[in-house]
C-alpha cells in the first residue's frame, strides 16, 4: 500500500479523539459522579429536614400510629420515596417504611454511610432534629444516582460522540485544501518548469516546501536550459566538418585526376578528425560535468603531468617549429585524479598550440608555496580577450586568431575539473606576448622524506 498524507492525517487525529474523548468521558464521569453524590447528598438532607418539619410532638403520637407515614408526612402514595426509620430519644421505633430493614440506633452527630441490603447499596443520612427529641434515617438506593448521572451524562456525550468526528474530518479537509491547490497548479501549468508554488495564499507550514520546491524548479530550468543551448551549439559545430566531409567525398567522387582525388580525401580526413575530436571533447565534457565528487584522490607531483603532457605534444609542436619548454620551482605536490588533471593540461597545451603561430613559444611552469600549487602556460601568439559577450571557459569559444580550429571545448572541460580540485583559473596576457591561462590548486603537505 501506497503511504497516503489523508490516511496518516485520519489515523492519527482519530486516535487522538479516540483518547481524548476517552479521557473526557473518564474525567465527565468522574466529575458526574462527585456532582450526582452532592445531589444525592443535598436531596437526603431536604428529605430530613421535611420530615421533621411535620413530625407530630409527643401527644399526637397516639393519634398518629394508626396513619402511614406517608399520610401523617403529606407524601403522595404514588410517588418514590427514600426509606425512613424514625425514632424517639430513648431509641423507640415511630415510624419505619421501605424496603431496606430498620438499621440499628447510633444516637451520634448527624453523617452519612453507605450499607449493602440485597444485591442493592444505599446511601443513609441520619440526624437530631434541633431539640434532639427524634432521631431520622433516610437512605435512598444508591441506583437513583447512577440514573442522576445517566441524565446528565448522556446528552454531553452524545454531543461528543455525535458532533466530533465530522467536525474533525471536516477540519481535516479544509486543512489540506492548500495541497489540493498546490496541485492543482502544478497540473495546470502549460510553460514547462516555470510554476512559481510560494504567494501570499500558501499556509506558513508550506512555506519551505514551496519555496524548496521553487528553487528545485529554477535549478531545472537553469539546467534544461543550459543543456537545450549546449546541443543547439554542438550541433552548430556538427553541422561544419559534415558539410566539408560530404563535399570533399562528393568532390573525390567526381574527380578523374588522382592527385586532385587524394587532396579531397585528405581533406575529409582532416574533417573527420575534426569531427572525432569534437565528439571525444563533448563525452569528455559530459563525464566531467556529470561528477558531483572526486570519489579516489592520491598525492602526486603536478610537474610530472605537465612533462608527460608536453611529450603528447612534442611532434605537433615540431611540426610547426615551436619552442616547448618547462620551467619547475619545486613544492608541487597536489591532492586529487591525476588522469583527470593530465586532461586539464592536455587541454591547456592543445589551446596554446592553435593560439601560438609557427616559430613561436610554449612555456610551462609549475611551482608554488606553502599553500598553493600553480600551473602556467604562456604562448607568444595572440591571446584572447578576456572579457566579452564569450569569454574563456565558455562552450564553444574560439579564440580570434586561432591558427587551428577546435572544438571549443578544451577550457570548459579545464573549468570543470578545476572546480572539481577546488582550483582556479585565471586569464590574462602573458610576458610571451600571448595568452597565460594560470591555475591554481591547494597544496599537498609534503611527506618528511620525499624529495623536493
Amino acid at each position: 500500500m501506497r503511504p497516503s498524507l489523508n490516511r496518516r492525517l485520519v489515523t492519527r487525529l482519530v486516535a487522538g479523539t479516540v483518547l481524548v474523548w476517552c479521557m473526557a468521558v473518564g474525567w465527565i464521569g468522574w466529575r458526574g459522579l462527585y456532582e450526582a453524590d452532592g445531589i444525592l447528598d443535598r436531596e437526603l438532607v431536604r428529605t430530613t429536614a421535611s420530615i421533621f418539619a411535620v413530625v407530630p410532638d409527643a401527644s399526637a403520637w397516639n393519634n398518629a400510629v394508626g396513619l402511614s407515614h406517608r399520610q401523617a408526612f403529606g407524601l403522595d402514595a404514588s410517588a418514590q420515596h427514600p426509606a425512613i426509620v424514625l425514632r424517639d430519644a430513648r431509641g423507640q421505633l415511630l415510624i419505619h417504611d421501605g424496603p431496606l430493614p430498620a438499621l440499628a440506633f447510633e444516637p451520634g452527630d448527624a453523617h452519612y454511610h453507605s450499607v449493602a441490603y440485597g444485591q442493592r447499596r444505599w446511601r443513609v443520612f441520619q440526624s437530631w432534629n434541633g431539640d434532639r427529641r427524634y432521631w431520622v434515617q433516610v437512605a435512598v438506593p444508591l441506583g437513583q444516582r447512577n440514573e442522576l448521572m445517566h441524565e446528565l451524562l448522556a446528552p454531553i456525550l452524545l454531543v461528543l460522540l455525535v458532533l466530533v468526528p465530522p467536525a474533525v474530518f471536516a477540519g481535516l479537509r479544509g486543512g489540506l485544501k492548500p495541497l489540493h491547490r498546490l496541485t492543482g497548479i502544478l497540473s495546470a501549468s502549460t510553460v514547462p518548469l516555470v510554476p512559481v508554488l510560494t504567494d501570499e495564499r500558501v499556509p506558513v507550514e508550506l512555506t519551505s516546501f514551496t519555496r524548496a520546491v521553487d528553487r528545485l524548479v529554477e535549478r531545472l530550468r537553469a539546467g534544461l536550459e543550459h543543456e537545450r543551448r549546449f546541443t543547439a551549439d554542438a550541433a552548430h559545430a556538427l553541422r561544419h566538418p559534415l558539410a566539408v566531409l560530404r563535399l570533399e567525398l562528393d568532390l573525390a567522387g567526381l574527380g578523374d585526376d588522382t592527385p586532385a582525388r587524394m587532396r579531397h580525401l585528405a581533406r575529409a580526413h582532416d574533417a573527420l578528425d575534426r569531427m572525432q575530436h569534437l565528439v571525444t571533447q563533448l563525452l569528455t565534457l559530459a563525464r566531467v560535468q556529470k561528477l558531483a565528487g572526486l570519489d579516489e584522490t592520491e598525492r602526486f607531483r603536478l610537474v610530472g603531468v605537465a612533462k608527460a603532457a608536453l611529450s603528447d605534444i612534442s611532434e605537433r609542436a615540431a611540426a610547426h617549429s615551436i619552442e616547448l619548454s618547462l620551467d619547475h620551482d619545486g613544492n608541487d605536490f597536489v591532492l586529487g585524479d591525476e588522469g583527470l588533471l593530465g586532461i586539464l593540461v592536455q587541454n591547456l597545451l592543445d589551446n596554446a598550440l592553435r593560439l601560438t603561430p609557427d616559430h613561436g613559444q610554449v612555456n610551462v611552469r609549475v611551482g608554488g608555496t606553502t599553500e598553493k600549487v600553480m600551473l602556467e602556460v604562456n604562448g607568444s601568439g595572440s591571446g584572447f580577450p578576456i572579457a566579452g559577450p564569450a569569454c574563456p571557459g565558455d562552450r564553444f569559444h574560439q579564440p580570434n586568431g586561432s591558427v587551428d580550429e577546435g572544438s571549443g571545448l578544451g577550457l570548459s572541460i579545464v573549468q570543470a575539473i578545476a572546480t572539481l580540485h577546488r582550483g582556479q583559473l585565471t586569464f590574462d596576457r602573458s610576458s610571451l606576448g600571448g595568452a597565460r591561462v594560470r591555475l591554481t590548486l591547494p597544496q599537498a603537505i609534503q611527506p618528511p622524506g620525499d624529495a623536493g
